[in-house]
């Protein structure tokens, strides 16, 4: 034989070997890719995963697989048509609807993040990742109730990793809730968990604040200002546990003061340090800073309604009238209503008086019959 021939021979054979060498199949793909995810190289993973897809489009596990890597590597968007073809194939896989809701979730598609969390639940009920997902979306709805029993949930299936962030939003919504007990319980665990966040301090602080424990709101919220000293929730927390537990404005005024420095454009420590000198009986004090609060907010009735308490209590009851008909034309209260019925009396204006008597009778007020003392005192 021709020696060129038998070259030709030896490199057809080369070729052959080494295209049987690289002709890999899906399930090789597949383990490939995992094997990187194992080693979270997930941009490899997912091409590995796309390979053993491409040779077999209907390969489920690997379908899903691509599908978490992409998650992994934050491409949302691009998870959900592997993922989607992961469940027609693989239709009461929980997992999958995890993945789902939180692609879903991700891309700002709450409702099916929703829906896909709690198709996952209905297929698994002790899926706790589908849980804590759900509380976080209610949660940041502001729909506590929802939020809290979902967060019980996650905690009842994994109390053991519940992080500190968990416990605090459950806390968080325990105090919207009024539930404050349930709230420290769950507030002190999650400063047990993580000492140096201040936020968890301030929530602590309001729920003891709320239970009326006077000291363990000021150590609470003293504990969130060492942490963050300008922070406005601590500052304001501590200004209104001196100012309705210990009795003691002058004090409240300290913190709110500190309050505004870190945020000038607070209205609620203008509001209330204008509360705080007209029960100090300093009302010319009061004035600036209510005023202060309106510039912020100029329909902010319980300063204007406050404002009118300074005039009414510097008897400058025409004055007085002005600012509570401001604040009557935004919104009546039983305040506004009250004090413009003492303005009349003020001014010896019996049937004027009467009709703001009326009106707080129909509101079922409190504050009715002690205007009627008055007026049957003229």
């Amino acid at each position: 034989m021709p020696r060129y021939l038998i070259i030709s021979l030896l490199s057809l054979l080369v070729i052959n070997f080494s295209a049987a060498q690289t002709a890999k199949t899906a399930v090789q793909f597949y383990n490939e890719g995992t094997k990187f995810e194992d080693q979270k190289k997930y941009a490899e993973a997912l091409q590995s995963y796309k390979k053993a897809i491409g040779l077999n489009p209907n390969y489920k596990e690997a379908l899903y697989s691509a599908g978490w890597c992409s998650i992994e590597l934050e491409k949302y968007a691009e998870s959900i048509p592997y993922l989607q073809k992961a469940k027609t194939l693989w239709p009461n896989e929980a997992k999958i609807y995890l993945e789902l809701g939180y692609a879903n979730q991700n891309i700002d598609k709450i409702t099916e993040a929703k829906d896909n969390y709690n198709k996952c639940l209905e297929l698994q009920n002790d899926y706790a990742l589908a849980y804590k997902y759900l509380a976080y979306l209610y949660y940041d709805e502001a729909n506590y109730k929802k939020a809290l029993e979902n967060f019980e949930s996650y905690i009842r299936y994994e109390e053991d990793i519940a992080s500190a962030e968990v416990y605090y939003r459950k806390g968080y919504s325990e105090n919207e809730l009024s539930k404050y007990d349930d709230a420290v319980e769950s507030l002190t665990k999650a400063s047990e968990l993580n000492a140096d966040d201040a936020s968890i301090y301030n929530e602590l602080g309001y729920a003891y604040k709320e239970l009326e424990k006077a000291d363990e709101a000021i150590t609470n919220y003293t504990k969130a200002l060492k942490i963050n000293p300008e922070s406005v929730a601590g500052n304001n927390g501590l200004a209104d546990t001196y100012r309705d537990l210990k009795k003691n404005p002058s004090e409240a005024i300290k913190y709110y003061l500190k309050s505004i420095k870190a945020d000038p454009k607070n209205k609620k420590a203008y509001y209330w340090i204008g509360w705080c000198y007209n029960d100090l009986e300093k009302y010319n004090d009061a004035i600036s800073y209510l005023k202060k609060a309106l510039e912020i907010d100029p329909k902010y009735v319980s300063a204007i309604t406050e404002l009118g308490y300074c005039d009414y209590s510097l008897e400058n009851y025409d004055d007085a009238l002005a600012q509570f008909k401001k604040s009557m034309a935004i919104n009546k209260t039983e305040l506004n209503l009250y004090y413009t019925g003492l303005c009349y009396v003020g001014k010896k204006q019996k049937t004027d008086a009467l009709k703001m008597y009326d009106e707080l009778k129909v509101m079922k007020s409190d504050y009715a019959d002690k205007l009627k003392k008055k007026i049957d005192d003229l």
